[in-house]
């Protein structure tokens, strides 16, 4: 089979397309025939060894999330018959034209959601979910900021946000044109935070300098910036740090002085030590996605061998939605 491969951490030219042996499946595993694989920030972060400083292996091959239709399925698994169409989270790298995926982390896809909308959705509409129920505990009608609005997770936590509640949504990107995406996702107010002064920007679009829960994958200065936001007992979720300064955080008498709070959630780790809590969530998800309550627009579907292609454009941070690669067995 086809696969992309790296034989070494670098910038999107390291990307190769090469044939390699088809993945083992194990007893409780499925063989999916990718036809879809999401592309991800944390598959560039994977691609430059931006992990190896916590003592994660170097991979050969990247991907997190595949959507395609069951090959076969180890002895131990059941309710996954050959050609079932299917999205979820896979073991061996999804960039290649078989992957295997453990039979708790996929989900059987209804037939009315399109196959491009299965493939972008579960990662980014599960982190969502997890980032504002899990994590950030959301209450009804509390003001929720999202920055890196933009992008994948971002859109799903707008619509997410108001899926669980929340009384105000503002969405905040680099950009004036990667901010108003925001608007019609169903936020009440969109913020370019490319200039500063993140809290009087709210103010003018929202009426409110604070809100109660921050959601932030940017870091650096956008982070500080969003941690000024926060009103008495608010919290901010980190997820990420793609502007790719040292992290800093306030200390533990600053959190105390201003009654806020600082969490974190990468998924892998719910992935890994809660397999469980995610069979309801992306039950849920999809559920919305097949009421119309969901969407996740998709900015373009490349060619497996274009995955080079598909890491500058994430990179370029001129992407408006999410990117696929398509493959096909040859």
């Amino acid at each position: 089979m086809h696969a992309i491969e790296m034989s070494q951490p670098g910038g999107p030219e390291v990307l190769e397309l090469v044939s390699v042996p088809e993945p083992d499946v194990g007893p409780s595993e499925i063989l999916v025939a990718v036809e879809l694989a999401g592309v991800n920030f944390a598959d560039v972060n994977a691609r430059r060894a931006a992990y190896a400083g916590r003592g994660m292996a170097f991979r050969r091959g990247l991907g997190l999330e595949v959507y395609g239709r069951v090959v076969a399925a180890g002895p131990a698994v059941t309710g996954f018959p050959a050609g079932t169409r299917v999205a979820g989270f896979c073991r061996s790298p999804g960039y290649a034209e078989l992957a295997v995926c453990d039979h708790r982390l996929l989900w059987r896809i209804p037939d009315d959601v399109a196959d491009t909308t299965a493939a972008a959705l579960l990662m980014a509409g599960q982190t969502a979910y997890h980032l504002l129920r899990s994590a950030a505990r959301l209450g009804q009608e509390e003001r929720v900021l999202v920055t890196a609005a933009a992008g994948g997770v971002g859109t799903a936590a707008i619509q997410v946000a108001r899926r669980l509640g929340a009384g105000l949504v503002v969405g905040a990107a680099g950009s004036a044109e990667r901010a108003e995406r925001a608007l019609s996702l169903g936020a009440d107010a969109a913020i370019d935070y490319s200039g500063g002064g993140l809290a009087e920007s709210i103010e003018r679009a929202a009426g409110t300098r604070v809100v109660d829960v921050a959601l932030d994958a940017v870091g650096g200065a956008v982070r500080a910036e969003a941690l000024g936001c926060l009103a008495p007992f608010g919290r901010l979720i980190q997820y990420g740090n793609s502007s790719g300064g040292e992290e800093q955080l306030p200390d533990a008498r600053a959190l105390r002085d201003q009654l806020i709070s600082v969490g974190g959630l990468r998924l892998a780790q719910v992935r890994e030590k809660f397999p469980e809590s995610l069979r309801t969530s992306g039950e849920l998800v999809l559920t919305w996605a097949e009421q119309g309550l969901l969407r996740m627009p998709v900015a373009d579907v490349l060619p497996l061998a274009d995955a080079a292609e598909a890491h500058r454009r994430l990179e370029s941070r001129e992407v408006l939605g999410k990117l696929l690669l398509k493959a096909a067995l040859s």
